[in-house]
């Protein structure tokens, strides 16, 4: 491979000195073919001089003419801006010399050394710069930058047949874009003159600037053009002149000279994108042999950035959605790699631990090889790094390819082997069937992974910054992944369910069993690097702390056999393969439980018992159990002496509390249904008491507001308060996928919601006012797209969501979206108009057929792509919509979330008792299918919470 980079390397230089010798053979044959024709012009003397003429006049001074920049100059002009002196005047007017032979000598004052013509490609040949502009071979602001220094030193420049014309001609011509008409007639008048329009006078471009006509940069930016060329373009004479005459003459001023002799970086390399003088540009040309043009080196392939492990092609980040034709046209290479730096390269993974007791930063693997972390654990670890695109060194801050991390000895050998594999998540896996490059998601379906273990390796990739396309080397959002098939409905369901099948990390601090999202949230961000780190706590400091808890956990797990294999599958895998119906996956969820006993030891030595079901939340206090009959003290001894277990202890008090009656009565929108429950009436924080006791929350029935807005925002039943969808995704208490899928409803709905205002924004002004950041607005581009219409770049017209499908410009999945939230909120939208339209009027229109019709009306058969954020259920945007309270004062929906916490703070809009497992699967179930719902909310002293209902009338006396 060495050797043919050597000889490839050879072959480019001999090529290099092969051009430079046949440019300077061409330059030389110029110059033999003009002295021939001096030498067959030079005219005859009209009178013979004797020794007794002197000072005979033979040559007619008005005939001695020269073609200057752009009009004729004559040689006593000439000669009065020093450009030929007064010997070679006499020789011109005697007939010594010819204007022929006097030209040669002054060519760079008289027409310049050359401009930069165009741009060359080995495989498209010459052309002007608005073609390689439209081929994508340049960006506009360096076409435009090209074109004006043409302009600004004569003339526009067509290299395909060495011609030069006049602006206006070019523009008729299609040479460049009437777009930039303005601009290049601005930068033409430094070769014509700038008319003053208070004197009629010409000016120059250093006068212009100076009486405000254009502004400093452009000025030096053309002057700079001019004198790379021959000179400060003196646009009377039409001739370039030397800088210092420039300066005597005043068309420059010394503010304007000094800046020349800086020698700004004016220009952009089109090969970099990087700043550069017109000089330093102009020395990159190669000079074509025929013509003498001038030719910057087009790339031969489009451009290019750098990816996760190699570069990507702009186009293909077109295709992904990840970037605009538009941005094409205005980013350099470095702007795009900047602007995608979270999908291009490096990764959110879990980087290194923190040693608390010693206060220092160390690799996973040295942590185990110190005794901190169980070789398990750290295998875990990294392979979700391997997975998530590189080995991390945590302490120099190097991300490394699993065989660069074993020479450097970040990893041991033993584990080389299967990060090896875990590394095939980045860099794809091999079909043994085509031989084709398939992705880890594809490796899964397909067996090649076991089909545990990759999906713990694809839910650290996308909990580290998202799916990998391993063919192009660079992140992709999850609807591009579903539309290349690296990704599906069923998978991304079974990653956003936190039951112990996606549990598949182990936190070596609390020994629990979490995904790896849960893990990185209990992370901390090192300060200098910003690297994620996982903090193994100081036990001295634990053991010294004035309270304390000690936790058992205990978990129960419902397996479903397969009648027809004897294999045994978890309930949602049993769903999945249609062995049990929605009803009885609900019922058997809900059975199984993740119980929690946590005793708190206080500083007075008194202690405390609590347990949690940490699938829903739900906390009951044992000593007020006991108080309130639910259990005795005969079984709490039972359970302390082992007699029962945790499962079946929490069974007896879960058993009674399901009993609590319930009473509700709905016949009109003023009638209230209550529920009073000792577990919510008294809350066991008494921060909470208090919050309770001073707010007041009044929502009223669905007929007071437009029933079709979106949702707006979340309301956290943990903390009592109204938070952007954002801040519920960095609390924990609303997944990723449903965070971005209410955002994008929002979006492709009339905008981004300030909850704070109920103001609409767009993505820019919603990151700038720090409701969303900027890695979110990417990923709602596509969706604010379907609002104001995304662009046909032939005709320019503004087309819909549902146009954009038809024409392959929208992934299907995704318009799907986008058009159900449409059509709930009140109707398609039409970009061009914002007016909302019916389905008929979209019928007619051509942007649904009778298909896509239906399937939008069949509501209950709408896409369950969100999952609840207080029930966790997976349920329909409808569904959200219709569970939503609504802020009388602003008439926002709120769509009620609350984590699975430890704290026990329930709900207090659930309306069954939150300690029964078949009243929360009525409350939440019945409630969504009943259809809209609101409530008048107070809490008072007494703890009591009241509803109002328009709609359900709902069962009562609740029983396991």
């Amino acid at each position: 491979m060495r050797e043919l980079n050597s000889v490839e390397d050879r072959y480019k230089s001999r090529l290099l000195i092969s051009e430079k010798e046949t440019s300077e053979l061409a330059l030389k044959r110029n110059a033999l073919e003009t002295e021939i024709l001096r030498l067959k012009q030079r005219p005859n003397t009209l009178n013979i001089q004797t020794q007794t003429d002197e000072k005979v006049m033979t040559i007619d001074p008005s005939k001695l003419v020269f073609d200057g920049v752009r009009r004729k100059v004559t040689a006593h002009q000439l000669c009065n801006c020093g450009i030929i002196d007064k010997t070679t005047l006499e020789m011109l007017l005697k007939g010594q010399k010819t204007v022929e032979e006097v030209a040669v000598d002054i060519q760079p004052s008289l027409k310049g050394t050359g401009i930069i013509a165009g741009m060359k490609t080995g495989s498209q040949g010459k052309m002007p710069f608005t073609e390689a502009k439209n081929k994508n071979l340049l960006s506009p602001e360096s076409a435009v930058m090209l074109l004006e220094a043409q302009a600004a030193t004569g003339y526009i420049v067509d290299p395909a047949f060495n011609e030069n014309m006049t602006v206006d001609t070019a523009c008729s011509r299609g040479i460049v874009d009437t777009d930039d008409r303005d601009i290049l007639l601005k930068a033409e008048a430094a070769s014509t003159g700038f008319k003053d329009p208070h004197t009629g006078k010409v000016l120059s471009v250093g006068q212009a600037f100076k009486k405000g006509h254009i502004d400093k940069e452009t000025a030096i930016r053309l002057l700079q053009a001019q004198e790379s060329v021959g000179g400060i373009l003196d646009p009377i004479l039409s001739v370039f002149l030397p800088k210092d005459m420039a300066l005597d003459r005043n068309l420059i001023d010394d503010d304007l000279y000094r800046a020349l002799n800086k020698k700004p970086t004016a220009y952009l390399d089109p090969a970099t994108g990087e700043k550069i003088t017109y000089t330093d540009l102009r020395r990159k040309c190669t000079a074509e042999p025929v013509s003498g043009l001038l030719l910057l080196r087009g790339p031969e392939k489009q451009m290019t950035v750098k990816g996760i492990r190699g570069n990507v092609s702009v186009t293909d980040l077109v295709k992904s959605g990840l970037l605009d034709e538009t941005d094409l046209q205005r980013l350099t290479s470095k702007e795009i790699e900047e602007k995608l730096k979270s999908y291009l390269f490096g990764s959110t993974c879990i980087a290194g631990i923190y040693d608390e007791a010693n206060d220092r930063i160390m690799p996973i693997y040295q942590a185990m090889k110190e005794g901190l972390l169980m070789r398990g654990t750290t295998l875990e670890l990294l392979e979700a790094q391997a997975s998530s695109g590189f080995i991390v060194d945590p302490v120099n801050n190097v991300f490394l390819t699993v065989e660069e991390a074993t020479k450097r000895g970040i990893i041991g050998k033993e584990f080389k082997n299967k990060l090896m594999s875990a590394e095939k998540a980045v860099t794809g896996y091999k079909d043994p069937a085509t031989g084709k490059t398939i992705s880890l998601f594809q490796a899964i379906e397909k067996d090649i992974i076991e089909r545990g273990h990759g999906i713990r390796l694809l839910e650290a990739q996308i909990a580290s910054g998202g799916i990998i396309d391993p063919v192009e080397s660079h992140r992709i959002d999850v609807s591009v992944a579903y539309e290349r098939g690296y990704f599906d409905e069923e998978m991304n369901e079974i990653l956003t369910y936190e039951g112990d099948d996606t549990k598949g990390f182990f936190d070596p601090n609390t020994k629990e069993n979490l995904t790896y999202l849960q893990l990185k949230q209990r992370c901390i961000k090192d300060p200098k690097t910003g690297l994620i780190l996982l903090p193994l706590r100081d036990k001295k400091k634990a053991q010294q702390s004035k309270e304390s808890r000690t936790n058992v956990l205990r978990k129960r797990r419902v397996v479903i056999v397969d009648p027809d294999t004897g294999l045994e599958m978890s309930v949602r895998e049993a769903y999945h393969k249609e062995l049990i119906d929605y009803e009885t996956f609900l019922d058997l969820s809900e059975q199984e439980c993740e119980w929690e006993e946590i005793t708190i030891t206080g500083s007075d030595g008194s202690a405390h018992l609590v347990i949690v079901d940490r699938k829903t939340g739900t906390q009951y206090d044992i000593q007020d159990c006991i108080d309130r009959a639910v259990i005795d003290q005969r079984t709490l001894d039972q359970y302390r002496a082992g007699t029962l277990t945790l499962t079946e202890f929490a069974d007896e008090i879960t058993s009674r509390t399901s009993s609590t009656d319930m009473t509700i009565a709905a016949s009109s929108v003023d009638d209230m249904f209550r529920c009073s429950s000792p577990t919510q009436a008294t809350p066991s924080s008494p921060t909470v008491r208090k919050r309770l006791n001073s707010i007041s929350i009044t929502v009223s029935p669905p007929g007071m507001f437009d029933d079709q807005s979106p949702v707006a925002a979340l309301f956290d039943t943990e903390t009592l308060e109204k938070i952007t969808v954002p801040e519920g995704l960095k609390r924990g208490i609303v997944d990723t996928i449903t965070a971005q899928r209410l955002l994008e409803a929002q979006a492709c709905t009339g905008g981004i919601i300030n909850p704070a205002t109920g103001d609409r924004l767009s993505l820019e002004d919603a990151v700038h006012q720090s409701i969303i950041d900027e890695s979110m607005a990417a990923k709602l581009k596509a969706a604010q797209k379907a609002y104001i219409g995304f662009e046909d770049v032939k005709t320019k017209r503004k087309l819909s969501a549902a146009q954009a499908v038809k024409e392959s410009w929208l992934p299907y999945e995704a318009g799907q979206r986008f058009l159900e939230y449409q059509y709930l909120t009140g109707g398609l939208i039409e970009p061009q108009t914002g007016h909302r339209i019916g389905i008929e009027e979209a019928i007619r229109k051509g942007w649904l057929d009778g298909k896509g019709a239906r399937k939008l009306q069949e509501i209950q058969n709408h896409s369950k792509n969100l999952t609840c954020p207080k029930t966790k259920l997976k349920i329909t945007y409808k569904e959200a919509m219709d569970s939503c309270m609504v802020e009388e004062s602003k008439g926002m929906k709120l769509l009620q979330a609350s984590s699975v916490s430890t704290k026990g703070i329930s709900s207090p809009y659930n309306v069954s008792n939150p300690g029964s497992r078949s009243g929360s699967r009525a409350g939440s179930r019945t409630g969504s299918r009943s259809g809209s719902r609101r409530g008048s909310v107070d809490y008072s002293s007494s703890y009591s919470y009241s509803f109002s209902s328009n709609s359900a009338v709902y069962s009562s006396n609740q029983t396991k």
